[in-house]
């Protein structure tokens, strides 16, 4: 009758563990997707995209404030173009966008 109260208790303790640990696992996915949102100033965005290809890329990103970074991107690496890229001349969007730099 002992060892049926002993293993009684230790299930009803375990039960109780478990029951706690999935309370915690619970309140920090809850909570911590809160913290990974992003902040109200982002740190970089994308103000456009040029396609030379299937998989080959121009990209113009703005980083911190004004600095506006062109990066070249390619299946095989990406590449720095140009920091405060200096104006092309163009019609298109794109274009427009670099010589706002």
């Amino acid at each position: 009758m002992e060892s049926g109260l002993v293993l009684l208790k230790t299930a009803g303790a375990l039960a109780l563990v478990l029951g706690f640990f999935f309370v915690f696992i619970y309140v920090l996915r809850r909570w911590g997707n809160t913290a990974k949102r992003p902040a109200s100033q982002t740190m970089m965005e994308v103000l456009c995209k040029h396609s030379f290809g299937p998989r080959h890329h121009l990209i113009l990103v703005k980083v911190t404030g004004e600095r506006k970074v062109l990066v070249g991107v390619s299946p095989q690496n990406i590449s720095l173009l140009s920091v405060n890229a200096a104006a092309l001349s163009g019609k298109n969007s794109f274009d427009d966008e670099i010589e706002n730099i």
